[in-house]
């Protein structure tokens, strides 16, 4: 569980910049830290003591007095994540950096993320201290993957959809698209658009079309008509087009689907006979619903 949401990664260490004036007192900052996004402090003194707050010795599961020896913490590491632990440890101690990692324990029968930020505390040349904070990200750990599971679902309904959608995130990238938005605005290939913003493939959208889009990042259900020109004709046609928001975990806009000509197709799929497939669809959004319209 999880293993996909690891990290690990090195930092540039503090310890050897000269300390500028604090703009308000530290401690009173890092009580903030720890009571609005649950950190703990931590310290290793070496050889290898750890000196655990309250906060932490709880997330671990320890009680206190909470100043365990450095091999009894890694050991509450599941096995596959003790090396990455003790490889971040040593690459800190070498290479003077501090670090930050994602990585698991086993509690009470249960799997939990900790996260964890480490710097270097250094006296005349010489690593003295490690020391850093830790919290239990488990719980928005999980809502990130019930996210990416809504998403993911998504994702491959909107493939295979008979209409020309596209799903978007909330910095207006392409998150994916069915192969009729693809046709329909003249590209062959996901590649070509997955990834890139709105901004970037329309250098060109009106001030009313952006308009629409952040209104729908706020949460709005936009409906507008977007017009569309034939290749074959040279003619305007305008259909109906439905930007939505789509929501992450606590209601928060996760960014915008787009539908264009969705009611059309709808409303009048059983008086007219299906739309030629897609594969011989020449790129116009005209020839492609000239059945349906």
């Amino acid at each position: 569980m999880f293993d996909k949401q690891l990290i690990a990664t090195p930092s540039d260490s503090l310890a050897e910049l000269e300390p500028t004036a604090a703009l308000t007192d530290p401690e009173r900052a890092l009580q903030l830290y720890e009571l609005h996004e649950g950190y703990g402090q931590w310290k290793v003194i070496f050889p290898g003591t750890v000196v655990l707050s309250e906060r932490v010795a709880e997330i671990y599961g320890l009680h206190l007095p909470s100043s365990v020896p450095l091999q009894e913490l890694v050991k509450l590491y599941l096995v596959e994540d003790r090396g990455k632990l003790l490889t971040l440890i040593a690459q800190a101690l070498q290479d003077r950096r501090g670090f930050r990692c994602r990585l698991r324990i086993a509690r009470d029968g249960e799997i939990r993320m900790i996260e964890t930020i480490a710097d270097l505390r250094t006296r005349d040349g010489r690593v003295i201290e490690l020391f850093g904070a830790s919290r239990d990200v488990t719980a928005e750990m999980e809502r990130e993957l019930a996210v990416q599971g809504r998403l993911k679902l998504v994702q491959d309904l909107v493939g295979d959809m008979p209409a020309p959608i596209a799903v978007l995130d909330d910095k207006l990238r392409v998150l994916d698209c069915s192969l009729y938005w693809l046709k329909a605005h003249r590209y062959v290939e996901r590649r070509e658009v997955i990834g890139k913003t709105l901004a970037q493939l329309y250098p060109e959208m009106s001030a009313e079309q952006a308009a629409e889009y952040e209104a729908a990042l706020k949460g709005q259900t936009v409906k507008t008509r977007r017009s569309f020109v034939s290749p074959s004709t040279g003619a305007a046609v305008a259909f109906n087009t439905i930007i939505r928001p789509w929501f992450a975990a606590d209601r928060k806009v996760g960014g915008i689907t787009i539908t264009i000509g969705w009611a059309e197709i709808a409303t009048t799929r059983s008086a007219a006979p299906a739309p030629a497939p897609v594969e011989d669809f020449d790129g116009s959004l005209l020839d492609m619903l000239k059945t349906v319209v």
